[in-house]
């Protein structure tokens, strides 16, 4: 990964743990927000020059429209930001972090999980493992991500490094760790997310563990942040990759309704 600069706009709020998930939201899908913000103001407005039946719906999709923003943002609060324990810190503590000599950390630029992890990771050797690549991932909210993520600041050591789905860096049996926090949805070939999870199979200690968050292609998700929801994919494609690679699920829960938190170790031969 390189260095960037600091984003203009609410730098501290982005690498901050009270509204960083939110923030991040509004900053890296903000011509969607204005977009729909500019749709709703105008239906309003027609909404007051014509008459009814007209009137009440264009009134309505405008209302709509800021209904659907703030719902949207209100969401992202609750799932990433509200209450002193947020999903990293849960996966921490399922995964038994504080036993971890080696973790990788799988991302595609966003840094809020890494930030959130390593305040539960003071020791051994954190891999931070960047797997963009621009071709394939061309959502433009990620490239904004990306380009306004702040940079890492920590007071230790951290080995970045670049791989690819089939490819990552990280000799076999090596990880006690694997973290994946809201990075693999970016992954939508399915060839991709097969390959990440036998690489994860491959790096894995015998004890090691595979901590990942996603949120789900489902009704709850959908109705908290409307169509954006279809990029997600649902806990039955997550887990027939598991399964594919060897891996077994030894613990699965919801986090606030919306996003799903696995446990994830190696198939015992």
């Amino acid at each position: 990964m390189t260095v960037k600069t600091p984003p203009a706009l609410f730098p501290r709020l982005l690498s901050g743990r009270q509204y960083s998930g939110m923030v991040a939201t509004l900053v890296y899908n903000w011509p969607i927000f204005a977009g729909i913000t500019a749709f709703s103001f105008v239906s309003l407005i027609v909404s007051l020059m014509v008459s009814a039946p007209w009137s009440w719906l264009f009134a309505v999709v405008g209302l709509g429209g800021l209904g659907l923003s703030l719902t949207i943002l209100l969401a992202a609060y609750v799932v990433y930001d509200w209450g002193e324990q947020h999903e990293y810190d849960r996966l921490a503590e399922l995964g038994q972090l504080n036993k971890a000599n080696v973790v990788v950390d799988i991302t595609c630029g966003k840094l809020r999980g890494t930030r959130g992890l390593l305040h539960h990771f003071s020791g051994g050797h954190y891999f931070l493992v960047d797997i963009f690549q621009a071709e394939k991932m061309t959502d433009l909210a990620l490239k904004r991500a990306r380009e306004l993520e702040p940079p890492l600041e920590v007071e230790r050591r951290i080995y970045r490094r670049t791989g690819q789905a089939d490819r990552l860096p990280i000799p076999p049996t090596w990880a006690d760790v694997i973290f994946c926090n809201f990075s693999l949805h970016e992954l939508q070939d399915e060839a991709d997310r097969a390959a990440i999870f036998k690489e994860f199979s491959r790096m894995l200690k015998p004890t090691g563990r595979l901590l990942m968050a996603e949120h789900g292609r489902d009704w709850r998700n959908f109705i908290a942040f409307g169509p954006g929801a279809m990029t997600f994919f649902t806990p039955v494609t997550w887990e027939s990759h598991f399964a594919a690679a060897g891996l077994v699920v030894k613990h699965y829960e919801r986090w606030r309704g919306l996003v799903h938190l696995w446990v994830i170790e190696r198939k015992l031969r």
